[in-house]
C-alpha cells in the first residue's frame, strides 16, 4: 500500500490512530519520524495523536516517539476502550468472522449472543427464517426488535453502560434457567490456551451461557491474539470453533488451531 492509499484510509482520527497501534504492534516501539513517514501526515499531528493514545493508556511515551506498555510477562497491557470505540477499529475484519459465524445458524436453533461489536454485525447476516436469540447485550437486542423470523430472549440484571450489556445479580440462577444449545461469544484477547474479557461480572454470564451449550463458538478479530485481558473466562480447547478474519496472519491462525477448530470467511 502506498502513502496516498493509507493516507486516504487513515483520514479520519480513529482510523490514524489505530494504525499507529497497529504500527506499535507489529514494531513495539516506533519513533514520531517513523509513524509521519508511513501514514503521511506531520510530526505535530501524529505528536497530538500520541498524547491523546497515551492519555488513554494505550501507549508509552518516550523521547522521539512512543512504545506500547508491557506487562511483568511482557504482554500488552492496555486501558478498557469505550464500546464507541471498539465499533469503529478493525471494522472488516470483525464483518469477516461474523460473516462465518452467522453461516452456522440454521432454521429452528436456538443461540446464544453475548455482548462486543463483533456480534452485533453477526445480527446483520443472521438466517431470514426463524430462530430464537437469549442475549445480554442491548445492542443486539436494539438490531434484532424488528426482525419477524427471531423470537428474542432478554436477559435482565444490572446494566454495564459501556459496554451496553446486562449482567446477571450474583445469586446463583445462571441465565434465569435459560439455555441455548449453540452460544457465540466474543473476546477482548486471547493469550496462547486462555480467552479474557474485561469485566468480571459481563465474563460471569459468557461463562454460565457456554456451560449450558452444546456447541461454542468464539468469534472475533486476529488484532485479539497475543493478548490479555482482566478477566479469563474460557479457554480455546473449550471452544468447538473460533471464527476469525481470513486475512490474518497465517501464524495466529496456526496457533489458534493449536487448540481448537478455525473457520475463515
Amino acid at each position: 500500500m502506498n502513502k496516498r492509499s493509507i493516507r486516504k484510509f487513515t483520514a479520519m482520527k480513529s482510523e490514524r490512530q489505530q494504525a499507529i497501534l497497529d504500527l506499535l504492534d507489529q514494531h513495539h516501539s516506533v519513533t514520531v519520524n517513523e509513524i509521519s513517514n508511513t501514514l503521511g501526515f506531520s510530526n505535530m499531528t501524529i505528536r497530538r495523536d500520541l498524547a491523546e493514545l497515551a492519555d488513554k493508556g494505550l501507549l508509552v511515551r518516550v523521547h522521539g516517539g512512543a512504545q506500547l506498555p508491557r506487562s511483568a510477562r511482557g504482554t500488552t497491557l492496555s486501558r478498557l476502550i469505550s464500546h464507541e470505540e471498539k465499533r469503529h477499529f478493525h471494522v472488516e475484519q470483525k464483518r469477516a468472522a461474523a460473516m462465518a459465524a452467522a453461516r452456522t445458524v440454521s432454521a429452528g436453533d436456538t443461540i446464544f449472543l453475548g455482548g462486543g461489536s463483533t456480534l452485533e454485525l453477526m445480527c446483520s447476516y443472521l438466517p431470514q427464517e426463524d430462530i430464537r436469540v437469549v442475549t445480554n447485550s442491548l445492542p443486539v437486542l436494539n438490531l434484532l426488535a424488528d426482525n419477524p423470523h427471531v423470537d428474542l430472549f432478554f436477559i435482565g440484571g444490572m446494566m454495564r453502560h459501556d459496554p451496553r450489556v446486562f449482567t446477571m445479580p450474583y445469586n446463583g440462577r445462571g441465565l434465569y434457567g435459560l439455555s441455548a444449545p449453540k452460544a457465540y461469544v466474543s473476546a477482548t484477547g486471547i493469550f496462547e490456551n486462555e480467552v479474557f474479557g474485561s469485566r468480571p461480572d459481563a465474563t460471569m454470564v459468557l461463562s454460565d451461557a457456554l456451560a449450558r451449550a452444546q456447541e461454542r463458538y468464539l468469534v472475533v478479530d486476529a488484532v485479539k491474539v497475543g493478548r490479555r485481558d482482566f478477566c479469563l473466562f474460557t479457554t480455546l480447547e473449550e471452544m468447538t470453533a473460533a471464527f476469525v478474519n481470513a486475512d490474518a496472519d497465517p501464524q495466529i491462525l496456526e496457533a489458534l488451531s493449536t487448540y481448537t477448530s478455525v473457520v475463515t470467511a
